[in-house]
């Protein structure tokens, strides 16, 4: 059996990435989800990469029958025009969906965890929405072959970050926090192999809302992803200096905000954009 690499080998090979590209690091939403690209499938995953990023964002869910695949669930609808829940259904009936705008007839179903990751070998990825699956998907995520390179999300739940402690692989991890204390309960649990946090600001008033406090952060961790995505609920994820009005304002109120706030990385849907923004302002 190959040995695990160290925590710390893991955190030196995140270290040699950011050192690598520009700052900041950009990470794309379920990969790049245009045209005929439905997110979460690796379709979007080559988008992304192609499209200039350094990292892509996907989804988990487990079928009935136990087997991963990448998919947020509660979109069934948007992507098959009909309502049902795709963590029902057994891994040879997601096999068979067909998307509401497929583009071409050669592909279908949802994506096997494995084959996403196996289809882009070398690429950085971001395992986001999986944690109520810990610590199974852990195990699958450790033998996949490409567990080097994943970083995990999670909100910094004590069951969640018990399972990641007490796992035998060291997976680069970062929570999703709104305040240093959120940040200081992970910090405070032995075992995680904490890399970073994606910090979170919802208005002027947040802990997190001023580059002092994110600096405080950025000290500490190479990994600082502050959230350019604009979601469903219009939430904003960091004092609404989002992705709209980085496209259809100007992305100096925007991404620029973001970069001068101390983001070492910025989440997005439109990273060919972000990726030129970032080269002209370099």
């Amino acid at each position: 059996m190959t040995p695990h690499p160290t925590a710390e080998d893991l955190r030196d090979a995140l270290r040699e990435l950011l050192a690598s590209r520009p700052t900041p690091l950009i990470a794309t939403h379920r990969g790049t989800p245009l045209g005929s690209f439905a997110d979460n499938t690796l379709r979007a995953a080559v988008g992304a990469v192609r499209s200039g990023a350094d990292m892509v964002e996907i989804d988990v869910i487990r079928s009935r029958d136990g087997e991963y695949f990448a998919f947020h669930n509660g979109y069934e609808k948007k992507q098959f025009g009909r309502d049902f829940d795709v963590r029902e259904m057994d891994s040879a009936e997601l096999a068979e969906l067909e998307y509401v705008f497929q583009g071409s007839s050669d592909w279908k179903g949802l994506q096997p965890i494995q084959s996403l990751l196996d289809g882009l070998p070398g690429i950085w990825w971001n395992i986001d929405r999986s944690w109520t699956m810990w610590p199974e998907l852990l195990d699958v995520l450790a033998a996949s072959g490409h567990a080097e390179r994943l970083i995990l999300k999670s909100p910094p739940q004590p069951e969640v970050l018990n399972a990641l402690a007490a796992h035998p692989y060291p997976f680069l991890y970062f929570p999703m926090v709104r305040t240093l204390e959120e940040l200081a309960s992970v910090e405070a649990r032995s075992g995680v192999n904490l890399v970073g946090a994606e910090l979170l600001a919802g208005d002027a008033s947040a802990p997190f809302a001023t580059a002092e406090a994110v600096a405080t952060v950025a000290a500490r961790y190479p990994m600082v992803l502050l959230n350019a995505l604009n979601l469903e609920n219009c939430r904003p994820l960091y004092l609404g200096w989002d992705d709209e009005v980085s496209v259809l304002e100007d992305p100096d109120l925007g991404w620029g905000r973001l970069i001068d706030a101390g983001a070492t990385a910025v989440q997005t849907d439109w990273p060919h954009l972000l990726r030129d923004y970032r080269a002209g302002r370099s």
